[in-house]
């Protein structure tokens, strides 16, 4: 074998093994960035949700009644949120809505966040038609009469972290009561984990705010 040849052989095995390092550090890459992204998105989802709880705890001051629709939160003068967000879990404009009619009993019999002891204003509100892209109702669909008291995720996904004792999208609860207690508490990964932004604090990086 010419010594052309044997250099030829040894960029070749250099070349193959320099590919065989790459695969194995982007498989194990991926899945952390991954994660990273989707730990991302709950800090998101805390925040949105609580703009949201927030936004209709304002409202229920500032008319005497809770929202009957997410738009009205923001339609309404003077505004009760700054915008209306998306769910960043699903990407989606469509939450999940807790009124008095669907707080059914929580954990051990107790009502869930949303439901207990609250009661909308007697004062008559008329169904609202909502427009095409309004969180919480299919686009041109008459928003039926309810008091929203709160937000929630629609995805069942196991969540990497752990709120108010949840750890699937969906059980998150946002709502009145949720401002002043529960919360983020770790993560499903190590005992521990980072907590939530809470009232006052500073909310999560990113998310298009």
């Amino acid at each position: 074998m010419t010594r052309g040849s044997r250099r030829r052989g040894y960029t070749l095995v250099a070349l193959l093994v320099g590919v065989t390092v790459m695969s194995v550090l982007i498989a194990s890459v991926v899945p952390l960035a991954s994660a990273e992204a989707q730990r991302d998105r709950e800090e998101e989802l805390i925040f949105r949700g609580r703009q949201y709880a927030e936004g209709i705890r304002v409202f229920r001051r500032r008319f005497g009644r809770y929202p009957n629709t997410l738009k009205e939160l923001y339609e309404l003068k003077p505004r009760s949120i700054r915008k209306l967000w998306k769910e960043p879990i699903s990407n989606t404009n469509v939450w999940g809505l807790l009124s008095i009619a669907n707080a059914g009993p929580g954990p051990g019999g107790a009502p869930q966040q949303g439901g207990s002891g609250l009661r909308p204003s007697p004062t008559p509100t008329p169904a609202i038609t909502s427009g095409s892209g309004a969180p919480g109702m299919p686009g041109g669909a008459p928003a039926p009469v309810a008091a929203i008291t709160g937000v929630y995720a629609l995805s069942k996904k196991k969540s990497y972290r752990i709120y108010d004792g949840r750890d699937v999208y969906n059980e998150w609860r946002f709502t009145e009561q949720s401002l002043f207690g529960g919360g983020a508490t770790g993560n499903n990964e190590t005992p521990g984990g980072l907590p939530g932004p809470g009232i006052g604090g500073s909310g999560p990086p990113g998310g298009g705010r």
